[in-house]
């Protein structure tokens, strides 16, 4: 399947490029995700994830609007970048 074999490529140049990952289904994830406030949001459709090896600091530099999701560890790793910001 070429549309896979690219989006695999794309995927490995964003993950080297940007410090990113890209999630199961990528562009076509995260739908729907929860909130702090408890509401579900849209606006993550087909975003990406920080890697671990990217500062909080460096990820606030690089990609202000990231969000950090709420995990039952409460440990800030698992943060989502807009496909957008990535561009």
């Amino acid at each position: 399947n070429m549309d896979e074999i690219v989006r695999c490529v794309e995927a490995l140049q964003l993950s080297y490029e940007k410090s990113i990952a890209t999630p199961a289904n990528w562009p076509n994830n995260h739908a729907d995700i929860p909130m702090p406030d408890g509401s579900r949001s849209t606006e993550f459709k087909g975003s990406v994830f920080l890697l671990p090896t990217v500062s909080e600091e460096e990820a606030k530099e690089r990609y202000p609007g990231h969000h950090t999701c709420n995990v039952p560890s409460k440990i800030p790793y698992l943060r989502l970048v807009k496909q957008d910001e990535v561009a």
